[in-house]
């Protein structure tokens, strides 16, 4: 079964190109999975009732935190050696509902903690084709950062899975609002294979993931011919332009320990970012994760 301390696998951070400017999204790829996540566990594994004996409707409280050893968004690092910390609570009821907190902490930026991100969504599986779910949720952004204007506040969050006992994939995509608009999507493509089992519903498995992040970038492309500026006194060989396009491309190998209400992940992660346009290019990175959630049943 998985349980729902698995949505926290996924953290990537999100940038603009410069870390002040990048605060308003640099949640937002975390959040959005983890909004796709808990639908996608709660409306899509049928394990999950045994938990609550069977009832036909329920409710919970999620409680889950984990830690990051580095910091990337789309595989680009955010800081030299920067670990973060993020925690999560969220209400979720059996008919497709639930609303949630979410915040992280980074231990190279000032303020540390700068954001928070409240949630709210509805997913479900179709009767008659159980094998697809869809979701949908919303997510307001709070800013804990002095004279700060940020790009965006809010986003629109929309996905589909095809699930099966062992196999899965995912689309994902999202629409960033405030005064602009941004766009992202992603792809997953998952598998769960057991190593050993506790019981009906308690067990340790690996779940290696391969997933595909698409964004909007500032990217480098040369001049055909060079030429001199006299306002800068420099000379001018390429120019930045925003281009949407396959940024990373991440291998995740988790560990999982599935207890009870409690869940226990550790995971070694593996990027292969992208380059758009003729910059340069960006080095292949890792980084470990552990996460920790519990389920209060309602």
């Amino acid at each position: 079964m998985k349980r729902i301390a698995l949505l926290l696998g996924l953290l990537v951070v999100l940038s603009l190109p410069i870390v002040a400017q990048r605060t308003d999204i640099l949640e937002k790829d975390r959040f959005t999975r983890i909004d796709s996540l808990l639908n996608d566990v709660l409306f899509g594994d049928d394990d999950l009732y045994a938990i609550f004996k069977g009832k036909k409707h329920f409710q919970f409280i999620y409680a889950g935190t984990n830690y990051n050893s580095r910091t990337y968004f789309a595989g680009r690092e955010i800081e030299d050696k920067q670990y973060n910390l993020s925690g999560q609570l969220y209400y979720m009821h059996s008919l497709g509902f639930f609303t949630g907190v979410s915040g992280s902490w980074y231990s190279q930026l000032d303020p540390a903690y700068r954001t928070t991100v409240i949630s709210a969504g509805f997913g479900k599986g179709l009767k008659k084709l159980n094998f697809l779910r869809y979701r949908a949720s919303v997510d307001y952004f709070l800013f804990h950062i002095d004279d700060f204007d940020p790009l965006y506040n809010s986003s629109l969050n929309a996905g589909i899975t095809l699930k099966s006992k062992s196999l899965g994939t995912r689309l994902d995509g999202s629409l960033l609002m405030g005064q602009e608009f941004g766009q992202q999507v992603s792809w997953d493509v998952y598998a769960y294979l057991n190593l050993i089992k506790f019981g009906r519903f308690d067990y340790l498995r690996l779940e290696p993931e391969v997933s595909l992040f698409w964004g909007s970038e500032a990217a480098e492309f040369l001049l055909n011919e060079a030429y001199f500026d006299e306002t800068t006194q420099t000379e001018i060989s390429s120019y930045y332009k925003d281009v949407f396009g396959l940024l990373n491309i991440q291998l995740q190998l988790p560990l999982s320990l599935s207890w009870k209400s409690f869940d226990l992940e550790v995971s070694y992660n593996y990027n292969l970012p992208q380059t758009i346009g003729d910059g340069e290019s960006y080095a292949e990175s890792s980084y470990f994760r552990i996460s920790l959630g519990y389920i209060f049943n309602l």
